[in-house]
């Protein structure tokens, strides 16, 4: 029961972004701008989190005069 789902799984996985060259361009370009966005997205947050009182904007009201 499970092979062959993993079988068609995997026959539809080919026959939707594999079989033209031109679908698989854009199945591995959407890929990368999702991953970059997602990754990009978390490690801001966390560097963000980690940071927090130290950078600029937290500290400014300190040290800027009008």
């Amino acid at each position: 029961m499970v092979g062959g789902f993993t079988r068609s799984l995997s026959s539809f996985t080919y026959r939707t972004f594999f079989k033209k060259e031109s679908t698989y361009f854009t199945a591995i370009v959407a890929t990368g701008v999702g991953f970059s966005m997602v990754f990009n997205t978390a490690f801001d947050r966390y560097w963000d989190k980690k940071t927090a009182g130290t950078k600029w904007e937290d500290i400014k009201d300190r040290y800027a005069q009008e």
